[in-house]
């Protein structure tokens, strides 16, 4: 996953996105204490600040086996494993800005997450790709052991 993570995704300050080992200890403090308490700052992949003022307390945190975000202190943090995505898209809104839909699938439930990358658009398009090659290993699928034909034909 670093491998993938660091082929993908751009340690691009300007664009909120932050690629270990190059991850201001403060923004990962902040992120970690304010939406990812479960998460060791070593298993930090990679880190995208959703703030406007930098201090990386709504964002995402990626980790070599899931992500967990916050898209503001008004919502809960999600936690959401990359074998779980089944379908990812991206919106651009003019008003409400850019993000990222997920389909998650948890065994007989798949239910849709937000990930709201309005603070820095333009790390929409470098996460989007991120996980949609994440969504497509093929030992995600092998892992998991979800009836993928059968999971896909519900979505459609």
């Amino acid at each position: 996953m670093r491998a993938l993570i660091q082929e993908l995704i751009p340690h691009a300050p300007h664009m909120g996105l932050y690629v270990a080992p190059s991850i201001p200890s403060e923004k990962l403090r902040n992120a970690i204490r304010d939406y990812a308490p479960e998460i060791m700052p070593n298993r930090v992949l990679a880190l995208y600040d959703g703030t406007l003022m930098g201090s990386a307390k709504d964002g995402v945190l990626f980790t070599d086996e899931l992500f967990v975000f916050q898209n503001s202190d008004l919502t809960a943090p999600q936690e959401v494993r990359y074998r779980e995505i089944v379908h990812v898209e991206r919106k651009r809104g003019l008003l409400k800005g850019n993000s990222l839909r997920l389909d998650v699938n948890r065994g007989r439930a798949t239910f849709t997450v937000k990930v709201d990358l309005s603070a820095k658009p333009k790390a929409t398009e470098y996460l989007y790709r991120f996980l949609k090659e994440v969504m497509l290993l093929p030992e995600k699928k092998e892992r998991h052991g979800t009836d993928w034909p059968v999971v896909h034909a519900a979505l459609d």
